[in-house]
């Protein structure tokens, strides 16, 4: 886990909080930052799911 890694149970917002600073400025992706990019979207997804139930 890096240091834009929310934790694991973060809400949707701090998920995508972490992908935008992972992402910012990046110009150059190498197949280890694709992983931790799919990485932090899929902690964002459960994340948007968790809250969804939540709601309903």
């Amino acid at each position: 886990m890096n240091s834009t890694s929310p934790a694991p149970s973060a809400s949707a917002s701090a998920a995508n909080e972490a992908i935008r600073q992972f992402v910012a400025g990046r110009t150059v992706w190498s197949k280890d930052a694709l992983a931790e990019l799919d990485r932090l979207r899929a902690q964002w997804r459960r994340a948007v799911r968790a809250e969804m139930v939540r709601a309903a």
